[in-house]
């Protein structure tokens, strides 16, 4: 395998204006700078969903619920959990990140998370 090695640097001037413009753009998509315009200038889409913020947030709740659980469980505290409103709840946030996916492209990025089809 090819060790690609990033040796050449690329260094253009903007405007303060065009410069807040790319930072807010960067932020909002959650990669980092260099991420970024590599993506923009090799002509990757770029999608940021704003409706996956929630699920997102949504889906860190019950993670930390299923774990909290788990604990319970390993401790002896509890012997069984009904998890049904667990399993309904993560197929309706699969659903709707599925129906995301579906109308605003290819790639979905936001902070750390990427999802590809």
């Amino acid at each position: 395998m090819e060790i690609r090695t990033r040796n050449r640097v690329i260094a253009f001037r903007v405007t303060p204006a065009e410069r807040r413009k790319i930072e807010a753009k960067v932020r909002q998509s959650g990669l980092r700078q260099q991420e970024y315009l590599l993506h923009a200038a090799l002509e990757t889409p770029i999608h940021v969903v704003e409706d996956l913020k929630p699920l997102l947030g949504e889906l860190r709740a019950w993670g930390r619920n299923l774990n909290q659980l788990t604990v319970l469980a390993h401790q002896g505290h509890i012997e069984s959990a009904n998890l049904q409103e667990a399993t309904e709840m993560l197929g309706r946030v699969y659903e709707a990140v599925n129906r995301l996916l579906t109308e605003e492209g290819q790639v979905v990025t936001h902070s750390d998370v990427q999802l590809h089809p």
